[in-house]
């Protein structure tokens, strides 16, 4: 069915694929093997190019966005003591110098010694606790604590020696804060390593401190959780309430009793012109929500690990045979649906619809199982397998529009072929039993309008009626089989199936009747001797299909159903009428039209009586 000539490029190659491969397993096979080669390739293509930087950076962005509009409520026994703007300002004036170097430990022993004192599980401090003025300093911080009892976490540079490089305060347990891993292509904060160095992190060992035997130990994916809605203002965004340490040991026990309190920088505020640095802050998926647009504070991600932490809470991924998986699958539903033949906005809605399924599909993942589906690489296979296949399914339509045009336009109406090339149905090359209705037309005296007219003005009449009658076989979607001179026999129903085919023999037979008996009145006023059109319409089951020999054939139909229209547009001579179809015609109709009985008539060669009825139609000119 290929059109000739050479082709060139993808769609060329592909396109002769389909054929030496339907020449050899046929079309079924031929489409089976094809849509599973291009949903291979694209999703070869999708993989590849989700190791490259832009793509990662795409997906890193999906996977932000699940994890901040997707998180679980956070915990509501952790609560952060903030050093803000009020907090340094009391640090300060509680110093003699009223400076800060870098945090003053006479203040912060007083505020661990208050906090201790209001029963917290632990107490983690997001400072380094390694450096410090003189052993005066260090002695007068000990003595401060010395009547806390809860533990008490805090950082120190894990190049330093505990003893040796600085004093150990029995009260403290020591930390490594480096715990946050920024990414290597966007510098965002998305996992959290537990065990950094030969220290836990600080939330690791809080959650040693807090009972739990076995915390992990290698680097996780930080499961954010949702921020607190209550909080607002300065605390917009905050994980868990937040108080200023320069409040907080004024504040009601009960705000910290059995709460593991995080000591650290919290620099956001309530008003665009605070003089105090942002420090301390990192980018994070929680960027997307308010509060975090600036950053979040790394106090309040060592808070989000830790809760993560205690509640056993782990991000699960597909592994690379299970994500190749999706992505095949992806790739094979877009070249699915690139395959079909339906309307471009059907195929293009349709994968719109889908990728939006897709992706909320995989937000509910997330939020309801923690589970993060790969979103680029399913989506590039995707579209490229629909792509490549709907490219490959306009070609072949254009291959076989050019052949049915060639083959078929001399038989059947536009409308028709456009059906039959969209809805991807196969012109059949051979013969078949199918319940059909026949159609013949003949013109009264045609022989005696030959003789009456020159070669000319013959050519100029016959023409227009054949024109005006074919637009009407073709408005109903008739096939037509042959012209025999004045004559034209059509078959409905053939060779593309309708259940129909008598109804729309019947209203075209009506309507021919109607522009037959307008053309012949226009001729008479031009002093042309033109009769009236005879139809004669059958159903029933006829052999159809394409006849012939090898070097010529055609499509036609054979069977008692053409004998009989033959026969009845013959009779229509007899009884007076332009229309006659059979009884079996007016059983398989539905519409409802004036239908006159004639009477049971012998037709010849037909070896019982035919009800034969009429439908007559208006005797006024044609509107």
């Amino acid at each position: 069915m290929a059109a000739k000539g050479s082709r060139r490029g993808l769609m060329g190659g592909l396109l002769a694929a389909v054929e030496r491969l339907r020449a050899i397993g046929g079309k079924q096979l031929a489409d089976v093997v094809i849509t599973l080669v291009v949903a291979v390739a694209a999703a070869a293509a999708a993989l590849y190019l989700n190791t490259t930087v832009p793509v990662r950076l795409i997906e890193r962005q999906t996977e932000d966005f699940r994890v901040a509009r997707g998180a679980p409520p956070a915990r509501g026994d952790l609560v952060v003591v903030k050093i803000d703007d009020d907090a340094i300002n009391a640090m300060r004036e509680s110093s003699p110098c009223h400076c800060l170097a870098p945090i003053n430990k006479a203040w912060l022993g007083d505020l661990l010694a208050a906090l201790d004192a209001k029963g917290p599980k632990a107490i983690v401090v997001d400072y380094l606790l390694d450096i410090w003025s003189s052993d005066e300093e260090f002695n007068d911080f000990q003595a401060r604590i010395a009547s806390t009892t809860h533990p008490i976490i805090v950082g120190v540079d894990p190049n330093l020696k505990a003893g040796v490089d600085f004093p150990v305060a029995p009260k403290l347990l020591y930390a490594d804060a480096r715990a946050l891993m920024h990414n290597d292509v966007d510098d965002i904060i998305r996992k959290y390593d537990p065990k950094p160095s030969q220290y836990w992190s600080l939330s690791g060992r809080a959650a040693l401190a807090l009972g739990d035997k076995s915390p992990p130990d290698k680097p996780f994916t930080i499961r954010y959780r949702e921020p607190d809605p209550k909080l607002t203002a300065e605390n917009l965004g905050a994980i868990t309430p937040s108080y200023s340490a320069a409040f907080a040991p004024f504040l009601p026990a009960e705000f910290f009793k059995d709460k593991v309190i995080f000591i650290g920088s919290v620099t956001r505020s309530a008003h665009a012109d605070s003089d105090t640095l942002k420090e301390d802050m990192h980018m994070t998926p929680l960027r997307f929500l308010p509060g975090h647009v600036q950053g979040t504070p790394g106090v309040e991600v060592h808070v989000h690990a830790l809760a993560q932490m205690l509640e056993h809470d782990r991000i699960k991924a597909p592994g690379t045979i299970w994500s190749a998986a999706i992505v095949l699958l992806a790739a094979l539903i877009g070249a699915l649906i690139g395959r079909s033949t339906q309307a471009l906005w059907i195929s293009l809605g349709t994968v719109l619809a889908l990728i939006v399924l897709f992706g909320v599909g995989a937000f509910y993942a997330y939020q309801q199982l923690a589970l993060m589906l790969p979103m680029m690489a399913p989506v590039i296979g995707f579209a490229f397998g629909f792509f490549v296949l709907s490219r490959l399914s306009a070609a072949e339509l254009q291959t076989q529009r050019a052949f049915y045009s060639s083959t078929l336009e001399r038989y059947l109406a536009p409308q028709v072929i456009d059906r039959m090339v969209e809805g991807g149905e196969a012109v059949t090359i051979g013969a078949e039993e199918r319940e059909i209705t026949v159609m013949i037309s003949d013109l009264e005296n045609f022989s005696n309008l030959v003789a009456s007219l020159d070669l000319e003005t013959f050519e100029g009449v016959i023409n227009e009626y054949f024109d005006g009658v074919i637009d009407i076989l073709w408005k109903h979607e008739a096939m037509i089989d042959k012209m025999t001179g004045d004559g034209i026999i059509a078959i409905f129903g053939a060779p593309v199936p309708s259940t129909d085919h008598a109804d729309r023999a019947i209203a075209c037979a009506r309507e021919i009747d109607v522009y037959a008996k307008e053309i012949r009145r226009r001729m008479i006023e031009r002093g042309i001797r033109f009769g009236y059109t005879r139809m004669g319409i059958s159903s029933g089951v006829g052999l159809v299909g394409n006849f012939g020999g090898e070097r010529r054939f055609n499509y036609t139909a054979y069977g008692e159903v053409v004998v009989i229209a033959a026969r009845l547009e013959a009779a229509n001579k007899t009884f007076g009428t332009r229309i006659l179809f059979s009884g079996d015609t007016l059983r398989l109709a539905r519409q409802e039209v004036p239908i006159e009985p004639v009477g049971e008539i012998d037709l010849k060669g037909v070896p019982v009586p035919i009800p034969a009825y009429t439908s007559p139609t208006d005797d006024g000119p044609r509107e």
